[in-house]
């Protein structure tokens, strides 16, 4: 019984029905604690509590739709608490990947990996983050402005700032996501826009 005590809580986020219960039945097969959220109100009170056990907040990104923005202001919130973050992938993608991760991911995977890999990713401690590789609020809010079909001019207005600053915002995140090229950028965008029109 003390060892299921030490075992993580695993706080799961997946909006698709039968891979949350699927996913869950695996993690309690194996002795996990799951507290399946299907809200992002929910998600926020659960990784706010304060207990006394390590946990692991999971995040399916294949059925967040609509809400994606949400979930990616709440993974930035959650890089200073001790609660490692991993999030799957519907399919392999290196720039998506980067960004969850400048957003406040531990670690990415693809729904493909999850048999094979999320239980050796759930012990152990969170990974640390170099100074660079998180995004800042300001870096967020204009990516997420750019994927929400804003033109520069547009999140200037919004974000009461210059155009040119919105430019300088842009070539920072772009660095952090070593996003090289404008192809690379768009093909970001492009990602995003079909990951919140899907289930909206």
């Amino acid at each position: 019984m003390e060892a299921m005590n030490s075992l993580p809580v695993i706080i799961l986020y997946e909006p698709r029905i039968l891979l949350r219960r699927g996913l869950t039945a695996r993690l309690q097969d194996e002795g996990h604690q799951v507290v399946s959220c299907t809200s992002t109100e929910q998600l926020t009170e659960e990784i706010c509590l304060q207990t006394g056990r390590p946990r692991v907040l999971l995040v399916g990104v294949g059925g967040l739709g609509n809400t994606l923005f949400r979930i990616l202001r709440t993974l930035h919130a959650t890089h200073k608490l001790s609660l490692k973050t991993v999030v799957y992938l519907p399919q392999h993608d290196d720039v998506l990947a980067r960004m969850f991760k400048g957003a406040g991911a531990s670690h990415c995977l693809t729904e493909d990996e999850l048999e094979s890999q999320l239980l050796s990713l759930i012990p152990g401690p969170s990974t640390e983050y170099r100074r660079g590789v998180l995004l800042t609020p300001s870096e967020l809010n204009v990516l997420i402005d750019y994927a929400s079909g804003l033109q520069a001019n547009e999140i200037a207005t919004r974000r009461n700032c210059s155009y040119k600053t919105v430019s300088t915002i842009k070539l920072l995140v772009r660095n952090r996501l070593n996003i090289e090229t404008k192809s690379s950028w768009v093909n970001l965008l492009t990602h995003i826009d079909q990951l919140t029109s899907l289930y909206k």
